[in-house]
């Protein structure tokens, strides 16, 4: 008698349905989509350098606008791929009904980009997430994932923000946060009606010579990763909503400013979503979200043979010691170049975007759905 088949669950089924549906795929052309000059040189150098390696396919590449016009592309046709960061994935997902091939992977890091944390000064004893009405806050920037999106999104789902009707967050937040430091909320493109509260920028300092205050750029001393650390080393801010790795870029002499030469790992502490408090290597645990890697969206049909692509480019030129590296940025004058240029790898993403992205970073990102997405 013979044994009974063993039935593969539905899942493994589909995805080897899925791997194999690219097998039989007559297009070799994977059109990319570029939305700077850099971008399209590095393009363009790295499909001469496929071809001149005999790679099979061939890389194309497409101009657009900005990002939401390769969502476009990608979704009509003209384009295949993008690389694209976390709130924009969301996006192509959301709206454009795109998914990912594949996605970055750092050094120790399969998946997540960096965490956001709150942080504070140890002496500061009375201090918790779920009671800060009132205290005050030192953001790298209005509108940036680590700065707005992540700690406001956290503040709006722990009911400790309410937007209302009027899905005004500016105007939310400067009624919650008795003051703070939010580079850039009064920029005309933030502000165009000179509305938003003034006690959003009472933590700022400007310049050396007391100019640019709330300025959305390096001329405000409290801008940045670096500018919210300060803020609160300075004793002008309670917590600072910055990255797991802000402190540690900034200490050892890494700054040279004199308020990070008086810093000390012993100074400072995290606030975790639950209430509680850990040390600043308790980041894992303790953070308001791990934001994910950037990653490769295309057309759902072509996951398979986007990242079949991308896996022959990057065992030649993904570890280049010589010659030309994909995740190298060098010579093109500026940082991240098409990818990330602390990108180890590029892994297969077999589930959907949503996978990718995680619970903690879309819960803070729905948070925001008053304002609209698409």
């Amino acid at each position: 008698m013979e044994p009974p088949q063993r039935k593969l669950p539905f899942l493994v089924l589909l995805l080897h349905l899925l791997s194999a549906s690219c097998v039989s795929n007559p297009k070799t052309t994977v059109s990319w989509c570029v939305i700077s000059d850099a971008e399209q040189q590095k393009c363009m150098d790295l499909s001469g350098n496929a071809t001149a390696r005999n790679i099979r396919g061939t890389l194309q590449c497409v101009r657009g606008l900005n990002t939401r016009d390769c969502m476009d592309k990608i979704k009509n046709g003209t384009a295949d791929a993008a690389s694209m960061s976390a709130d924009d994935i969301y996006a192509a997902g959301l709206c454009y009904g795109l998914e990912l091939a594949a996605g970055e992977s750092y050094n120790g890091m399969d998946g997540v980009s960096y965490y956001v944390v709150a942080m504070a000064r140890r002496s500061s004893s009375d201090l918790s997430l779920l009671e800060m009405h009132e205290r005050s806050s030192c953001h790298p920037g209005i509108r940036t994932t680590v700065g707005w999106t992540v700690p406001i999104g956290y503040l709006v789902n722990t009911s400790q923000i309410s937007v209302g009707e009027q899905c005004n967050f500016p105007k939310a937040v400067g009624n919650f946060f008795g003051y703070s430091c939010v580079p850039g909320v009064k920029d005309p493109q933030h502000d165009p009606r000179g509305n938003n509260p003034k006690n959003l920028c009472e933590a700022c300092i400007g310049d050396d010579n007391d100019r640019h205050i709330c300025a959305n750029s390096h001329r405000e001393r409290h801008y940045g990763e670096a500018g919210a650390l300060r803020c609160v080393a300075e004793n002008l801010g309670d917590v600072a909503f910055i990255k797991h790795t802000t402190v540690f870029d900034n200490l050892d002499g890494k700054n040279m400013e004199s308020w990070a030469l008086d810093l000390e790992v012993e100074d400072l502490k995290l606030l975790c979503p639950d209430g509680s408090e850990a040390g600043l290597d308790e980041y894992e645990r303790c953070h308001l979200a791990a934001v994910p890697a950037n990653g490769v969206a295309v057309r759902m049909e072509d996951k398979c043979r986007v990242w079949k692509y991308l896996e022959r480019l990057q065992t030649a030129f993904g570890n280049a010691t010589g010659g030309f590296s994909m995740f190298s940025s060098a010579g093109y004058g500026e940082a991240d170049v098409l990818f990330s240029d602390s990108t180890h790898h590029l892994q297969r993403v077999l589930g959907s975007y949503t996978t990718w992205l995680g619970p903690t970073y879309i819960t803070a990102l729905q948070a925001f759905e008053c304002e609209g997405f698409c």
